[in-house]
């Protein structure tokens, strides 16, 4: 069996969620459940030979030639001892937790959603501890904040703002993440997380080294919960509670600890990454401890307790040593045990009593005997009480810290620091056990026992921690192995797990601790009166990501209000001026130098006007923009501007780029269309201006012309002609098999960049459906122009008669051009904008303002259009993979065509991928039309009398809506009037739009 298929199992099991849920309801972490012990199963037989030195490994190249020198991207999966033990970790607590799952939820809906959730929790997992590829680490390191958001925010209103503040502290920990991901791949040359830990190039960049290792260190605690990033961990309680125990004990906070223990090898020697690992952690510990004791609520004692047990593992981590790395591993293993075996108990109590605060809960320990049980197993294990498997742990650490490479006067106050935290570790775990079952005067008759089935999957990881302490040394080999993998060490490790090591400085620590912590628990009274509900500092983590989010806010504000208009100029002057101030001081520049830059004459390459057609495209030009210009009406405006575009056409048509011109004028004509549908809403005539305002806009106008005129001279003359467009015209025919250069660079050469104009061309059309959707159909200037007119349908009568014949060649010649444009004039995007001028033909020759297709069909287009696109990009990766002849290259990767020839025609992915282009932009033009060219409707005040509407075009250059006149003799009527689509015949017409009409 493949290493990769254990994330596959837990996908399969993602996958069978929905199946599993409809069929057994909350019970469907049953099945789940054994699918994650069977995914564990591999490893497990796999572990003697990982244990030796020998680690797992799975690998496919995924992207190639991606990085600047050439290296691949490798899809790449590694099972050495730590990522296993983190992998089996939490495989084994997540089968815990589901299990528990099936008592605990209610059924309904909302088992679909934990389930599916949890189980996407549990794939983003382990894909993290099992990637040796730092793109696929990443992802899946998002993957794991996306889950914990979305599980947390389902709790309802409650868990509204810790699921926001989850994500944006976790997201910061994901960007610095990035950032030193990205910066070590370009430093190594590599995308392999291995690669990058053991590449020799960081012997040459120390003081780099040392940032990445803040960087890591930063995104490990945002993810572990470390100070100042720690508040958002107990208010991610509001979630369930099994989502809050496989949180706390195997997903989102061991995430860090991974990281942290995984980069270990590369930074063990960092000054930065150890003091600031020390630093933090230690303060983390105590600081939590303190605030755990506070807390009334038990989930939330258990959640600043767990940032606490966190903060030892990351102090344990950065001293370094093999010794501590063994530690950190096993009090990782012995935290996971007991702490989702406190909080899946605290659900169980929850359950039975209906709260979980302290001071509502009587002495419930007799009612619950067997909950209590389990309940004190559990925090005497992170009470760090002999002979629990907890105690074996601490006492690791401490000997780890007492026996550490820092100076003497440090390594004191390390150790004074740590039986400071471990009293207070002791403290509040037994207020867990006191305040949970014995302390109280509440009322207990209506309390029993939970059923077998709840409290049994709460209480057996914790009751392992019994066992586990009285024989821990069967794990010796497996721990030195998991610390040996975190320092890439080999057999340089030796655990010796034992409850008894004789007399040392770690063993003086735990009787400090057990007698200080016994008397703590005898007077726990007298300290909650002084500690709970006491402010221990003036402000809190939540307070001041609140300011950050609120001065952001009013930055955002500010900074934004510069373009917090609806007037173009106010867009445009500051981009265009700086524009000019760049461009014109090159062209002074070279005006100075005699006309040339970097002593080349900007003139010497570059000809003048020389025929006919060139000086009547230059006249259309001029004569459509300074109409467009002096036009006061919105309609001889959008008739100058095309005019001009026009003689734009005609220019490109005289230069030899009969594909560019045709595009052009096909865009020219659809666009004038659309500006037509617009302008039908908005008055006839453009507001008045000021003089000022006309004097400021021309000489920015004038500025900006004459910067584009010497910038076209300048990069015409100073560069020629690019070397790119003479190699494409030389080697592309060969290469694609086609003669048209054009289509062959959009669908071949730069088919990516093409597929990406396609993703945004789409989303195009989703933000024009958004945003004429937000605007009323409204004009309030609908006035007598229309009513002189007694049957406005009529003039439809051409168009529909010519639709008829030219609709049907329209729609061959789209084919034509799509078919050809592999080797002559034309394409997808071309044939796209045919077949879209027949469907603008088509809505403009009906008698009434009605959308040529129905509201499903332009998004089904633009979906199936970018769907085919990337289809035929898999394609061309898949075929090239499996060996299959065809295309331009040897190695297939996405988009890469491949070509076959049929009955002597040549066949190829990249038509496909055309199809696709073609798909879309007609979708965008069905778009346009769907959600513009609707009937309108006259606003408050509409004018008295007779208004009626047609199809195609009015004097006022837009389609009205249907009205009819209004009978004599009444105060008010409703009246309506639409002529047939064939001929006008208005016998036997229905009501279409009913309106009334006050005379």
């Amino acid at each position: 069996m493949e290493l990769i298929a254990i994330p596959l199992f837990v996908v399969l099991a993602l996958i069978l969620v929905p199946l599993f849920v409809r069929l057994l309801d909350r019970n469907a972490g049953w099945p789940l459940a054994l699918i994650f012990i069977a995914s564990a199963i591999p490893l497990l037989r796999k572990l003697p030979d990982i244990i030796d030195g020998n680690p797992w490994t799975w690998k496919v190249t995924w992207i190639e030639d991606f990085l600047p020198n050439g290296a691949d991207v490798i899809f790449s999966l590694r099972a050495d001892a730590l990522s296993t033990f983190f992998a089996l970790l939490a495989l084994g607590i997540g089968a815990a937790v589901f299990i528990y799952s099936t008592r605990y939820l209610h059924g309904g809906r909302g088992s679909m959603s934990f389930y599916l959730l949890m189980t996407a929790f549990m794939a983003a997992v382990v894909t993290l501890v099992l990637a040796d590829d730092v793109i696929l680490m990443f992802i899946s390191w998002e993957l794991v904040s996306l889950a914990s958001f979305f599980l947390i925010a389902r709790s309802g209103p409650g868990g509204e703002l810790g699921s926001m503040r989850t994500i944006i502290l976790t997201f910061f920990g994901g960007l610095t993440l990035l950032t030193s991901l990205g910066i070590s791949a370009g430093v190594t040359g590599t995308t392999s997380l291995s690669g990058i830990i053991h590449s020799p190039e960081w012997a040459h960049h120390p003081t780099l080294l040392s940032v990445i290792a803040v960087l890591i260190a930063t995104s490990a605690c945002t993810k572990s919960a470390q100070f100042p990033f720690h508040f958002w961990l107990p208010e991610a309680m509001a979630a369930d509670t099994p989502v809050s125990a496989f949180l706390h004990a195997a997903a989102v906070v061991k995430a860090g600890i991974y990281l942290l223990l995984r980069f270990s090898a590369l930074f063990h020697d960092d000054a930065w990454w150890r003091g600031l690992l020390i630093i933090v952690g230690m303060f983390t510990a105590i600081m939590a401890a303190l605030f755990a004791l506070q807390k009334n609520d038990l989930k939330k004692l258990t959640a600043y307790s767990t940032v606490s047990q966190l903060g030892w593992i990351v102090c344990t981590i950065g001293i370094g040593t093999p010794l501590a790395m063994a530690a950190a591993v096993v009090h990782t293993l012995a935290h996971a045990l007991f702490k989702s075996s406190l909080f899946m108990l605290i659900g169980v109590v929850d359950h039975q009593t209906g709260t979980r605060d302290i001071r509502r809960l009587g002495p419930i320990w007799r009612k619950m005997p067997w909950t209590f049980s389990m309940a004190v197993i559990a925090a005497t294990s992170m009470a760090a009480v002999p002979p629990l498997f907890g105690f074996i742990s601490k006492e690791g650490m401490l000997d780890a810290m007492a026996e550490g490479e820092l100076a003497t006067p440090a390594t004191a106050l390390l150790l004074i620091c740590a039986t400071v935290g471990a009293i207070l570790t002791f403290a509040y775990s037994y207020r867990y056990v006191f305040g949970g079952f014995v302390d109280g005067t509440r009322d207990v008759s209506d309390v029993h026992e939970a059923p077998l089935s709840l409290w049994l999957p709460a209480a057996i990881p914790g009751f392992l921690s019994l066992p586990l302490g009285f024989v821990p040394g069967f794990m010796n080999s497996f721990v030195d192995a998991a610390a040996d993998s975190a320092l890439s060490t080999h057999h340089a490790t030796h655990t010796h797990l034992a409850l008894f090591h004789g007399i040392n400085v770690p063993l003086m620590i735990s009787l400090i601790v057990i007698v200080v912590g016994v008397t703590c628990v005898v007077f726990r009274k007298a300290i909650a009166r002084v500690l709970v509900g006491k402010e221990l500092s003036p402000f809190t983590g939540a307070h001041v990501l609140q300011g950050v989010i609120t001065g952001g806010s009013r930055w955002g504000k500010l900074a934004g209000s510069m373009a917090d208009s609806v007037s173009p100029t106010r867009h445009l002057a500051l981009p265009f001026l700086a524009v000019i101030t760049l461009a014109g001081s090159v062209g002074v520049g070279a005006l100075f130098n005699g006309g040339a830059i970097d002593g080349v004459d900007m003139g010497s390459r570059v000809g003048g006007i020389d025929r006919p057609l060139d000086y009547v495209a230059l006249v259309t030009v001029i004569i459509g923009v300074a109409t467009a210009v002096l036009s006061r009406r919105r309609l001889s405006a959008v008739i100058a501007v095309s005019a001009a575009g026009v003689g734009v056409t005609l220019q490109i048509l005289t230069l030899g780029s009969p594909d560019v011109a045709l595009t052009q004028i096909l865009v020219e004509l659809l666009t004038t269309v659309v500006l037509m549908l617009v302008i039908r809403l908005q008055p006839r005539d453009f507001e008045a201006r000021s003089a000022r305002r006309d004097r400021w806009a021309g000489t920015i106008a004038v500025l900006m012309g004459l910067t584009t005129t010497v910038g076209v001279i300048a990069l015409v003359g100073y560069h020629g002609k690019p070397l790119i467009s003479q190699w494409y015209l030389t080697n592309g025919p060969t290469i694609s098999h086609g003669n048209n250069v054009v289509n062959t660079i959009l669908v071949e050469f730069r088919a990516f960049d093409t597929m990406g104009e396609l993703s945004v061309l789409g989303m195009c059309g989703v933000a024009i459906a958004a945003v004429v959707l937000s605007v009323p159909r409204v004009r309030d200037d609908i006035r007598g122009s229309l009513a002189a007119i007694p049957r406005p349908e009529l003039n439809s009568l051409p168009m529909r008669w010519m639709a008829k014949l030219l609709i049907p060649v329209l729609i061959l010649i789209s084919a034509a051009v799509f078919w050809r444009g592999h080797n002559h004039p034309g394409g997808g995007f071309i044939a796209a904008l045919i077949g879209g001028g027949a469907l603008m033909f088509y809505y403009l020759s009906r008698p009434a303002d009605k959308a040529p297709t129905n509201n499903r069909l332009p998004y089904i287009l633009v979906g199936s259009g970018i769907s085919l696109a990337v289809l035929a990009g898999l394609a061309g990766y898949l075929g090239h993979a499996s060996g299959e002849e065809g295309g331009h290259g040897s190695r297939g990767s996405f988009l890469q065509p491949l070509n076959a020839h049929v009955g002597g025609e040549l066949l190829t992915t990249a038509q496909i991928f055309d199809a696709g282009v073609y798909l879309a932009v007609l979708g965008l033009v069905a778009i346009a039309l769907l959600q513009l060219g609707g009937p309108i409707r006259p606003g408050a005040e509409a004018p008295l009398g007779p208004v009626r509407s047609h199809g195609g075009f009015s004097p006022l250059g837009s389609n009205e809506p249907d009205y009819a006149p209004s009978t004599q003799g009444t105060d008010r009527d409703t009246v309506s009037e639409s002529a047939s689509d064939s001929g006008g015949d208005t016998s036997g017409r229905k009501p279409v739009d009913t309106v009334e009409v006050e005379e």
